[in-house]
């Protein structure tokens, strides 16, 4: 694309984009674009695309665009611009992009208009006889045309989004004194349900524009959508424009039956309008559309905000109450009480200024904004301050677990933030709703990870002053973003002819989204790093519990696990068992974990003796000793002297459980206990690691 003459506006402002052809009259695409453009206090840029090469067309060009320019009064911000390219529609969208043209609207006469399908802007075509800035007795040529300027507008609608899309452009144009009326045409043979129906879906399709009291609404029955339009159009109107679907190519809908009846019918120009063609501006149509049950009107949007950014705005109680919310967090994480915490969270008023930031994002209110990053700036610092003091309290051990939780933050946190987010705006936009924010509040827990961070610090804890300074701006910056997605839904929005705080929103907006992926990476960072730690750890309880299970003969009760990054693990372990077991154990099982682990390991035993007892099998009667049995004496060891050898058993009188055979001369540990039986009295020894029975006439004590 070159630019032949002329040059594009640079600034932020609503704009239209009038395409005229060479020589052609100005007609209702200048005189559309130019009432839109003054409406909405913005400019009007008038362009004429030509073949690339193509110079003979030229100077008629020249003199049609200083023809529009002309027409225009002094007070409008006119360009002009001819351009030659190759391809009409890639010309027409690198116009509309560079420009930021809100709306583009040529005629059906103009050429290559069939080749407008997709632009990055609305598209307006008019197709029909054209109101002319000149006056009947200066036209030379070309069919009777109107004079003067568009004074009132007929738009159909069956309460669609098409139809809602082409009124919000004609709101601005009612404040001129340009009569706009929404028809809904009802078939007769459905009598009154109809009607009824269709008053519903007008009043909704102007609720939704927010323009119940700008736009008149009319009501009435014909046999067919298509007569009644065409008997309405007979009337005082000069326009008639129709909302086009997204799904329906351009042309078939130009050509559609109902435009054509009514240019053909009705004599006067038909305007059919469409919306920005791509995936993300349909998707945030369908969305806004969609939500339309839950979106505000004009007035509760009003009260919102009113409401919204009181709450936001910095005051001493604001100061004091968050002093106070975060001394009483430090001094709860310090006592462990998670009520004592959980009643911080409901005095701190720091959501209020979070979700308006949210708003203001949306608003592009650069001074609301402003008001509310200040509110959560020297807030968080009071917060961290008050955690500061309380944290140079002398305690042995500050980091207790209440304090821990809120130092390394995960991706569930982040949707706990997201979600308490969309309910905190929600919640504040619904006055019936505000019972909801103490809980959202507790969820969110903005106070005590600012709290923690104090605490940290003052005791030198680095790491974990980092990890609850992560968890608060994962907070902030969750409930922030995801309030701004609730607000839009509410039907929050610059005004279209606000071009720069529409700038301001979009950029903001990206902003935060860079953010929040941002945090959402340290988190998922940090969410991995403890999955990966969860798992080491688990694996080395599996690990020590079986070796004490194997190993010692015993069951584990708790086990403690020192830092994972050591060079050597330090394990504390607590074990019950029925007898006292050897330090020889203690060394084996230290091998076994280490083994295991492929890892150097120190471990620590701590044995809590315990006596097992079954209701249902009481132990057996303690027998009378025979008198002919010595008592062994109590040495520490004895060696068997059977020359036959000896049968080692898991319990007296079991023949069939076999543990070993010890030969003579073999060592044995005695234990404490004996039984006596028919066969004699046995005694509970241990060898090599096992523990079993042998009878004492078998052993020979040393």
């Amino acid at each position: 694309m070159e630019i032949v003459e002329g040059r594009l506006p640079e600034d932020r402002a609503w704009r239209a984009l009038v395409l005229l052809a060479p020589g052609a009259n100005l007609g209702v695409s200048w005189q559309l674009g130019l009432s839109l453009s003054r409406a909405n206090k913005g400019e009007i840029v008038f362009a004429i695309i030509l073949p690339e090469g193509d110079q003979n067309a030229v100077p008629s060009s020249q003199k049609t665009l200083h023809q529009a320019r002309i027409a225009c009064e002094p007070k409008d911000s006119v360009y002009t611009v001819v351009v030659q390219a190759k391809q009409y529609h890639k010309a027409a969208a690198k116009l509309a992009k560079e420009a930021d043209i809100d709306l583009l609207v040529t005629s059906a006469e103009t050429p290559g208009w069939k080749s407008l399908g997709r632009m990055p802007c609305a598209v307006a075509i008019v197709r029909g006889q054209s109101l002319s800035p000149v006056s009947e007795g200066e036209q030379t040529s070309g069919p009777p045309v109107r004079s003067g300027s568009i004074q009132n507008i007929l738009v159909p609608t069956s309460g669609g989004p098409n139809s809602a899309h082409a009124l919000s452009f004609l709101v601005p144009l009612t404040e001129e004194g340009v009569g706009v009326t929404a028809l809904y045409v009802a078939a007769e043979y459905r009598g009154q349900n109809e009607l009824a129906l269709g008053k519903s879906r007008l009043r909704q399709t102007l609720n939704f524009i927010d323009a119940q009291q700008a736009i008149e609404q009319k009501l009435i029955s014909s046999e067919s959508a298509m007569v009644g339009i065409v008997n309405e159009a007979l009337g005082i109107y000069d326009l008639v424009i129709i909302g086009a679907t997204r799904e329906s190519s351009l042309d078939k809908t130009l050509f559609g039956n109902l435009p054509e009846a009514v240019v053909n019918q009705s004599r006067i120009p038909v305007v059919v309008v469409r919306e920005p063609s791509g995936a993300v501006p349909t998707i945030l149509s369908q969305a806004r559309w969609a939500t339309q049950s839950i979106r505000l009107n004009i007035v509760q949007r009003t009260e919102a905000y009113v409401r919204i950014r009181r709450g936001a705005r910095p005051s001493i109680d604001f100061y004091v109450l968050i002093g106070l919310a975060a001394a009483i967090a430090a001094l709860g994480l310090l006592a462990n009480s998670a009520a004592v915490v959980i009643g911080a969270m409901l005095v701190a008023p720091l959501m209020s200024p979070i979700a308006g930031s949210g708003l203001a994002i949306v608003l592009g209110d650069t001074r609301f904004l402003r008001l509310t990053f200040g509110a959560i700036l020297w807030g968080a610092l009071l917060a961290l301050l008050m955690g500061f003091l309380v944290g140079l309290i002398p305690l042995r051990d500050p980091l207790t677990p209440e304090v821990l939780a809120r130092t390394q933050p995960t991706l569930l946190d982040v949707g706990v933030a997201i979600l308490s987010g969309m309910a905190v705006a929600y919640a504040l936009c619904r006055s019936s709703a505000t019972a909801a924010l103490p809980g959202v509040a507790i969820a969110a827990a903005l106070v005590p990870p600012l709290a923690v961070a104090g605490i940290s610090l003052a005791n030198g804890f680095f790491a974990e002053f980092g990890g609850a300074l992560l968890l608060f701006l994962t907070n902030f910056v969750a409930i922030s973003s995801a309030s701004a997605l609730v607000f839009i839904l509410l039907g929050f929005r610059p005004t279209q002819s606000k071009k720069k705080r529409q700038a301001i929103r979009d950029r903001t907006i990206q902003i935060a989204v860079v953010f929040l992926v941002l945090i959402s990476a340290l988190v998922a960072f940090t969410t991995y790093r403890l999955t990966q730690e969860t798992t080491e750890e688990e694996r080395i309880e599996a690990v020590a519990e079986a070796g004490v299970n194997q190993v010692v003969g015993a069951t584990m009760a708790e086990i403690t696990i020192g830092d994972l990054e050591s060079s050597t693990l330090n394990l504390n372990l607590e074990v019950r068992s029925p007898v006292e077991i050897p330090h020889e154990r203690v060394v084996s099982l230290q091998e076994y974990i280490g083994t295991e682990l492929q890892r150097e390991v120190a471990i620590t035993l701590m044995v809590i003796r315990t006596t097992e007892l079954d209701p249902f099998a009481p132990p057996p009667p303690t027998a009378t000793p025979l008198a002919t049995i010595t008592p062994l004496p109590t040495p520490e060891t004895a060696t068997v002297n059977n020359v036959f050898g000896v049968t080692m058993r898991t319990e007296p009188n079991s023949e069939a459980d076999l543990v070993t055979f010890l030969d003579q001369g073999d060592e044995v540990y005695l234990m404490e206990e004996i039984t006596p039986s028919d066969e004699g009295v046995w005694q509970l020894v241990e060898y090599k690691g096992l523990t079993g029975w042998v009878l004492v006439d078998d052993l020979d004590p040393q």
